[in-house]
């Protein structure tokens, strides 16, 4: 795990931030000047009045304004006015939703959000029945701190199991008409904003929930309560009229006409959005697809989902009308991407999301890129970075599965990205959701926090349940020592991403007693090596620790630079290579290798590296046709690599959770494959001192 001493340090640093009061920018939509997060402001006559203008380009986080509540279209009296109105029965509103809200603790963050990505649901931090007068990049409800959590608010089928021990209001029973019924929303709508019978409704307030009424029975919204027609008269929706209806009849204050059984044509402006997400590659200078992305619309309480295919597109299955706001999430099964921060830490439980806009007329063409900013720190590089992780992991699992056949990391992984110093550009993957491993070491504690041991502590539990992996992407340019975005590259954010997977792959074939056993010995050397320069892995002289980490970490970062330069080529970055010492650039040393390529056939065991002793070179050894000692022209690598044709199958398949030293591991690789070059494989194990 690349600079795996970071995971610790940046957990403690990060926590003792969010104790200390943290300040913000928020600035007046209008003025320029500084605001406060205000709930009502001057009320707009529809939902979504106010343009969106992101601005990814800086990293001032915008509070979004409300302005006034909306009477809501989807309580049932307008709905079933609505259903009338076109000459449908009214009982077909019933109630198929329900509008509720949460307001989670810290710890209690991220299951609630698990919770409701198993049911396809999505939490949403802005109510929804509310105005927007200024769209920001998060609400936080006014009567909430910013390092608590803020109402999460939500929509739920009527039989939804909430959470037992998370706090729930429901605001209101709602029906959502079928897809093919645009047309009753628009209805429903015209009726909730004042038109003809319009139920009461108190703007600015949350209106009480309307129960079911049994047949024969409506709500009076006089004494609160289900009553049934005076004897001679019906309900039909609206009031009580004459009961002198078949079945299946109403009565339109002439005479009794039978009810519609067809879906109405639909709403003129109604339209299933899709469109294309794509991020920007800095290596190959082009747009790619952001492949398996969730995608999120609403409207009101209407949502639905889709995630982007190969080539990034996608296409929501309902339709909507007027305008509609459509998210992307960089989340999906195999992962989801987080991103570290300080103020308001309790979002980091959240998969990083871009709001993409919200769309009228055409909501077929709707398009994003997720590209570079010059700032360093700005939001667009957050998304950035979050897009580029995200495909590193679709990347992974197919070359995982379809070429290199080396095993797949587990689902589900909680990747967090950091731009922290103390991160840089490394990366580390203790699986501590996957292994629920919730607490740091006694003796870690007892050495390294002391007296704020606990203040942090229970709260460093609530991060590790929810930790996996973490990504920097802080790079720095050599020369002036400080952030340089000339420096984050495509391919450097997935070599490292790459390196993690491969850990995670691990963990998932040898059993999480090995993994545990790999990531105490990286822990033991980052607490011995505190005041060396052998972090994080140690000189390798460690007779009980090393012989793991060598094995773990030389696979790892093996795959990493292999599968890099498998994607990228000779459009590589130069690498600044970490394990062997060295430089390395596309055609240098070697002509036609990528700097990845470099990396592994230059790699040197005898050189006075700190980390020489962990063996990234070997498994290329085996597999390419080159003896670096004969080589033409020679780069000075004295290994006598006379092996070749293995695989990385081959040597996937090797590693087993009774194997913790190269030794046995080469031992096995020559069991399973017939001895195959027996004589040259000694050979370069020893070389490489093994």
């Amino acid at each position: 795990m690349k600079d795996f001493l970071r995971h610790f340090t940046l957990l403690i640093s990060l926590f003792l931030l969010t104790l200390v009061s943290c300040t913000k920018m928020e600035l007046d939509p209008k003025t320029g000047s500084p605001v406060s997060a205000l709930l009502s402001v001057a009320q707009t006559n529809a939902i979504y009045d106010p343009p969106f203008t992101p601005q990814d380009g800086d990293s001032i986080e915008r509070i979004t304004v409300l302005g006034s509540q909306e009477p809501n279209p989807y309580l049932i009296p307008n709905m079933q006015q609505a259903y009338l109105s076109l000459g449908y029965n009214p009982n077909l509103a019933t109630v198929n939703n329900l509008y509720v809200r949460f307001n989670p603790t810290t710890s209690q963050v991220a299951a609630l959000d698990s919770i409701m990505d198993a049911q396809g649901l999505d939490l949403f931090d802005t109510p929804m029945d509310y105005d927007v007068t200024y769209e920001g990049d998060y609400y936080q409800d006014p009567s909430i701190p910013d390092s608590l959590p803020t109402w999460q608010y939500a929509v739920v089928p009527p039989n939804f199991v909430f959470p037992s021990g998370i706090t729930y209001q429901t605001l209101a029973q709602i029906h959502i008409p079928p897809d093919a019924y645009t047309a009753v929303e628009t209805a429903a709508e015209n009726i909730a904003g004042g038109g003809v019978g319009a139920a009461v409704q108190s703007r600015g307030t949350i209106p009480p929930p309307v129960p079911q009424c049994p047949p024969g029975y409506h709500w009076d919204f006089t004494t609160a309560s289900c009553v049934a027609c005076p004897g001679g008269y019906q309900w039909n929706g609206t009031a009580c009229v004459p009961y002198t209806c078949p079945t299946g009849y109403y009565y339109n204050g002439v005479s009794c006409v039978p009810y519609n059984t067809t879906p109405p044509a639909p709403a003129a402006d109604a339209q299933i959005p899709a469109g294309s997400i794509k991020v920007h590659d800095t290596n190959l200078a082009t747009d790619v697809a952001i492949r398996n992305a969730r995608m999120v619309a609403r409207r009101w309480f209407k949502v639905d989902h889709a995630y982007t295919d190969i080539n990034g597109n996608f296409t929501f299955t309902k339709h909507y009308r007027n305008k509609v706001r459509v998210i992307l999430k960089f989340k999906n099964g195999d992962a989801q991407v987080r991103n570290i921060r300080s103020i308001r830490f309790w979002q980091m439980f959240f998969a990083v999301k871009r709001e993409l806009g919200i769309f009228g007329s055409d909501k077929s063409n709707i398009l994003y890129t997720a590209t570079q900013f010059p700032d360093y720190t700005a939001k667009g590089n957050i998304f950035w970075t979050a897009a580029t992780v995200h495909n590193s992991v679709e990347e992974y699992r197919d070359y995982a599965s379809n070429t290199e056949h080396i095993g797949l990391p587990p689902q589900g992984l909680k990747i967090f990205i950091s731009r922290l110093p103390l991160i840089g550009s490394g990366g580390a993957t203790p699986l501590f959701a996957k292994r629920q491993v919730f607490s740091l070491s006694t003796q870690f504690v007892l050495a390294h926090l002391s007296s704020v041991a606990s203040i942090v502590y229970n709260i460093i539990a609530i991060v590790k349940g929810q930790f996996d992996m973490i990504i920097g992407y802080r790079y720095i340019n050599r020369t002036s020592k400080i952030q340089d975005i000339n420096q984050l590259l495509s391919d450097r954010i997935k070599e490292t991403t790459f390196h993690e997977l491969t850990h995670a792959a691990h963990y998932l074939a040898l059993g999480n007693l090995w993994y545990t056993s790999f990531v105490n010995a990286e822990e033991y050397e980052i607490i011995s090596n505190l005041s060396s320069g052998y972090i994080p892995y140690g000189d390798g002289t460690n007779s009980t620790y090393s012989p793991i980490i060598a094995l773990g970490e030389s696979w790892a970062e093996y795959i990493g630079q292999y599968l890099a330069d498998k994607k990228y080529g000779q459009t590589s970055s130069e690498d600044y290579f970490s394990f062997g010492g060295g430089d390395f650039s596309n055609n240098n040393p070697i002509n036609l290798f990528s700097s990845h390529l470099n990396v592994l056939e230059n790699f040197d065991p005898t050189s006075t590296a700190h980390f020489h002793w962990i063996p990234v070179g070997l498994y290329y050894d085996m597999m390419d046709t080159r003896n670096d000692k004969t080589a033409v022209p020679w780069t000075g690598i004295n290994i006598d690599d006379q092996v070749s044709g293995y695989t990385n199958q081959q040597f996937f398949k090797a590693f087993s959770s009774s194997i913790g030293t190269l030794g046995s591991y080469k031992t096995n690789l020559l069991q399973q494959n017939s001895n195959n070059q027996a004589t040259q494989v000694n050979s370069l194990f020893t070389q490489y001192g093994f």
